[in-house]
């Protein structure tokens, strides 16, 4: 019984609706069939008063919670005049005056009880209370909004932990193919160029003193010279055992064994080149403890080849 008494305001706005609806589908229609083919105008007539409907009853609903329905609403009342016109010109089109005003008249009727039964239906509520729900709604939005807004940062956060990750990688990749490069090219300069002497038979680190005298010529202190003992002078040095020969001597001897080693090497036949004979140089030199520098390698190769020009050209 209470469900009877809430549908009986809508069964005269829902008739006059239907009617107008009907009659409207059949005037657009009609009207559109003389410039396109019947199915295409029939069709636009129809979504049309399906707009319609759709405005009306979203109205409906947005009144029935207390909401805004200014959109619905709108269409609504924009789409009343527009059908009034279209029915009217389609009862004129027909020759017939009375039609034209009753067919404009059942859409302006339909609009009329339908507002007059949603008014009725509708819930009414306080201002206090309609201000307490839009306030839930604006909070619910806000902490809907805020959701967004961190699931967004996260999401962006971890691409960005990615982007860098890939690129450390791609850095880390880049540097081992760098390194790898500069191994091979190394490895090529060496067998292209190989070292005088073995690896194993370069020097170690020495001290300054070491090093001044190894540049000079000489040998470092405290390393004895050829002949030690049979160069008929003693150092003059506070401190030195009798018969250890002085620094100038010891260079001495070494210039002079460097010397005879090196025309002792130049004289095999043939000759060495270059680069051998300074790969003998070094050997010897190191076998029976004599220093010397490259410099004076190369200076003593130059001078035996100086020499022996002459004799060769004798030849």
């Amino acid at each position: 019984m209470s469900n009877l008494k809430k549908a009986t305001p809508w069964v005269l706005p829902a008739i006059l609706t239907t009617i107008a609806v009907a009659w409207a589908i059949d005037a657009i229609g009609g009207i559109l069939a003389h410039q396109a083919a019947a199915p295409f105008a029939y069709s636009v007539a129809v979504l049309y008063d399906a707009v319609w409907l759709y405005a009306l009853a979203q109205e409906t609903a947005h009144r029935r919670q207390g909401s805004s329905a200014r959109l619905p609403e709108a269409i609504g009342w924009t789409f009343l005049p527009l059908t009034v016109a279209i029915l009217a010109a389609r009862g004129l089109m027909a020759g017939d005056v009375l039609a034209a005003a009753v067919g404009a008249l059942i859409p302006v009727l339909a609009k009329m009880t339908l507002v007059m039964a949603i008014d009725r239906d509708r819930t009414r509520i306080s201002a206090r209370a309609q201000a307490a729900i839009d306030r839930t709604r604006a909070a619910t939005r806000d902490r809907i909004a805020v959701s967004r807004a961190v699931a967004a940062a996260r999401a962006d956060e971890t691409k960005a932990a990615a982007d860098i990750l890939k690129a450390t990688r791609e850095a880390e990749a880049d540097a081992v193919t760098v390194t790898h490069d500069a191994y091979e090219q190394y490895a090529n300069v060496i067998d292209r160029h190989p070292l005088p002497e073995p690896i194993g038979e370069l020097p170690g680190l020495i001290s300054d003193t070491d090093l001044d005298a190894l540049l000079s010529g000489g040998v470092p202190d405290g390393v004895p010279a050829l002949g030690t003992g049979g160069f008929g002078s003693s150092s003059t040095e506070p401190g030195t055992p009798p018969g250890t020969p002085s620094l100038d001597e010891a260079k001495a001897a070494n210039e002079k064994a460097v010397a005879l080693l090196a025309a002792q090497l130049y004289a095999a036949a043939p000759p060495p080149s270059k680069r051998k004979f300074r790969t003998a140089m070094r050997a010897a030199m190191n076998a029976r403890g004599l220093t010397g520098s490259w410099d004076t390698i190369d200076a003593l190769y130059d001078r035996e080849k100086a020499l022996a020009s002459p004799a060769e050209g004798g030849e």
